[in-house]
């Protein structure tokens, strides 16, 4: 990876083709003007986005009366100007007469360059150009959804190069130019789908959803969730969380409590949240497994229900309910997450006010339809009425284990205790932790990542890792300064 490029340019015109503005100098009422000497053509270069580019050129024009004699030019004779011929039009990189920028052009492309020298008493100009590809050197990280104190969105990014070393970049979503940072983080997920378009970072805030160009950031105003929905809704019809399964599923979710799939057909589909054709409204949260079935919660009616596609990947219109055994009707939905295994653990407030962790799996009948099914049920006892309290939730990936957190402490429910205690971390003193996350991917399915924010202190994210049979004990992996409130974690 190139940090800095360092090119001498000896000359600013190709010889043969721009060899002077003037090449016949007789029988004409103005004066020679001294051209800006070619010895050197500005080579093709290669840049990886986000890196600087610094290019010194070295002026000389042609020494007055004299044949192939040079002489260093003054630049303040001259005005200059680098600019890149695109598609969508020309961005000008540079005006000055070296080039020193970071390159935030899209990836991917090779560019043209034109390099233009101006003499400020003639209006003369000699032209070069060159080409400039760009390279997206860094090879996956995590993407990072943060709030500041206005609950303004916008989007980091801390990932590995090619060549082993950190990468840390902000202010990618405002900078992308998607125009709807406000009403906070809702929900943030990178996928690599080719029906859904390649590479994309889909984005939730509180006024609207649509999604980023991997892996570039790049926004387009048809980037919208709206635009690929079969049911016309306006721009601020916006996502409160969103889960991906697969290839071929991902779910929706409104704060309304409506819930959408998109599919392998790229068509978000209409609202499903109807049982015996009446409508309900769903918890924010999935259950369920990354194939055609899904576990909701009906909060009208305190319980959970099912959703299963149709054979062929068809989306059904609505879900149907389960057993009552299964359903643990007249309950409260606490929190839902899908965990390894393809396992679904819920933490819910039952019909007598007892706090359980329920563990559901999909199940198949006979018929080959699906449905969700209730495989154990714990109670939590002591003190776990501290869980309805939580300000964040999260449960371990790998080992199951709850965690909350309330002001700047983090808890676990501590199973064969059967009591929420404060997690044990050596040498660490939590800020204010503003949310609790999980990563699927394999790297990191392991760890549990509580971001934390302070005025004194920035953000920070620490991912840590559990102790396989004590869920208090907690080891320090990696803490990650950010420069906004992490609300939302996705792996690139």
């Amino acid at each position: 990876m190139l940090k800095y490029i360092y090119i001498g340019l000896i000359s600013l015109l190709l010889a043969g083709v721009l060899n002077s503005c003037y090449e016949d100098k007789g029988n004409y009422s103005y004066n020679w003007v001294q051209d800006i000497d070619l010895t050197e053509v500005l080579k093709d270069t290669t840049v990886g986005r986000g890196h600087v580019l610094y290019l010194e050129v070295d002026l000389k024009k042609q020494v007055l009366g004299t044949e192939g004699k040079t002489e260093v030019a003054n630049p303040e004779d001259y005005t200059f100007e680098w600019k890149v011929i695109t598609g969508d039009g020309d961005v000008v990189l540079s005006t000055e007469k070296d080039l020193n920028e970071t390159i935030d052009l899209a990836s991917g492309v090779s560019y043209q360059v034109n390099y233009t020298v101006t003499e400020k008493k003639t209006g003369v100009s000699w032209i070069t150009d060159f080409k400039l590809n760009v390279v997206e050197e860094l090879k996956g990280g995590f993407i990072f959804m943060t709030e500041d104190a206005d609950r303004k969105v916008d989007i980091e990014i801390y990932a590995d190069d090619t060549e082993g070393n950190k990468v840390h970049r902000t202010g990618l979503l405002s900078g992308s130019g998607f125009p709807y940072l406000s009403g906070g983080a809702n929900s943030i997920v990178y996928t690599n789908v080719k029906n859904w378009g390649g590479k994309r970072l889909w984005v939730a805030t509180g006024e609207a959803t649509g999604w980023l160009n991997m892996p570039d950031f790049s926004w387009e105003e048809k980037n919208m969730l709206r635009m690929i929905m079969l049911t016309p809704q306006p721009v601020s019809y916006t996502m409160k969380s969103m889960y991906y399964l697969s290839n071929q599923f991902m779910y929706f979710f409104t704060g309304e409590g409506n819930v959408h799939l998109l599919t392998s057909r790229s068509i978000l589909s209409a609202d499903v949240t109807y049982v015996n054709n009446k409508k309900f409204k769903a918890a924010p949260y999935y259950g369920g497994a990354s194939s055609n079935a899904a576990i909701l919660f009906d909060q009208d009616r305190g319980r959970f229900v099912s959703y299963a596609m149709k054979s062929g990947g068809f989306v059904t219109e609505s879900c149907y309910d389960m057993n009552d055994e299964s359903a643990l009707p007249n309950s409260d939905l606490l929190y839902m997450q899908r965990v390894t295994n393809e396992g679904t653990v819920a933490i819910v407030k039952d019909e007598d006010g007892k706090y359980q962790r329920c563990q559901f799996s999909i199940e198949e009948n006979p018929t080959g339809t699906f449905k969700g099914h209730l495989d154990q049920m714990e109670e939590l006892k002591g003190n776990a009425a501290m869980i309805e309290g939580a300000e964040y939730t999260v449960i371990d990936w790998m080992n199951g284990f709850l965690y909350f957190s309330v002001g700047n402490k983090l808890y676990t429910y501590r199973k064969g205790i059967d009591e929420c205690v404060e997690v044990n971390v050596p040498d660490v003193s939590f800020d204010a932790i503003v949310s609790l996350n999980v990563v699927t991917s394999g790297d990191y399915s392991s760890n549990i990542f509580v971001a934390t924010y302070s005025e004194a202190n920035g953000g920070k994210v620490y991912r840590l890792t559990p102790e396989s049979t004590d869920s208090r004990n907690l080891t320090v992996e990696e803490v990650i300064d950010t420069e906004g409130a992490v609300k939302c974690i996705t792996y690139w």
